[in-house]
């Protein structure tokens, strides 16, 4: 359930945080997060898919293509993906950073990033934190173990700096996209999310 409420938040923040004419999505990772990722993008609009794995890309396109009927382009670097691509699901181990900030589309880019869950984890590198509209799922929680974390010691940005949490986007108190910038969108996952679909999950097992 937990890759299912984390494809859900992403689905949130491409609905309200990317313009409806941002029809290319691109996922660097394509594991069973990345898949969840696909299909609720899915649900916010239809696109065109980009994928980049160094395992099992062809896989996830062919799969993805099947299921809902979304076409994917498969590509041979992370950096033709971002070149591509309007907006960029990252979902890796987290190990190393997964992009560089003069890859991104000029034209504006929404990062959605769900790979870094501890201190150990970074996708996103500083220079593109510190360059974007940050918005948090929580900020208290991605300053220790999210994206926001390598940026706060880099020194680069304090939480002064950070847009909004997601939810005040979502409730129409901060901002989502305005014009062409840089969106970071940083996904840790929330106690209050993994209530929320456990609930959902009980009320479906509770009508059988």
């Amino acid at each position: 359930m937990t890759d299912l409420r984390t494809g859900a938040a992403g689905a949130v923040a491409m609905k309200y945080c990317s313009n409806p004419d941002q029809e290319v999505v691109g996922f660097i990772g394509c594991g069973a997060i990345a898949k969840n990722m696909a299909r609720a993008a899915a649900e916010v609009r239809p696109y065109k898919g980009v994928a980049f794995a160094f395992e099992g890309a062809e896989e996830f396109a062919k799969e993805m293509t099947e299921e809902l009927g979304v076409p994917f382009e498969v590509v041979s670097s992370a950096k033709e993906l971002c070149g591509k691509s309007d907006i960029i699901y990252t979902q890796t181990p987290g190990g190393a950073t997964v992009l560089e900030k003069d890859w991104l589309n000029p034209k504006g880019v929404t990062i959605i990033a769900s790979g870094s869950d501890q201190p150990t984890k970074n996708e996103i590198p500083a220079d593109v934190l510190a360059a974007s509209k940050y918005i948090s799922d929580l900020t208290k929680q991605t300053s220790k173990v999210g994206e926001l974390r390598s940026a706060l010691l880099a020194g680069v940005m304090t939480e002064d700096d950070v847009h909004a949490e997601l939810g005040e986007v979502v409730n129409g108190d901060k901002s989502g996209r305005e014009g062409n910038e840089i969106i970071v969108v940083d996904l840790t996952g929330t106690g209050a999310q993994d209530a929320a679909i456990g609930q959902v999950a009980w009320d479906k097992l509770s009508q059988l």
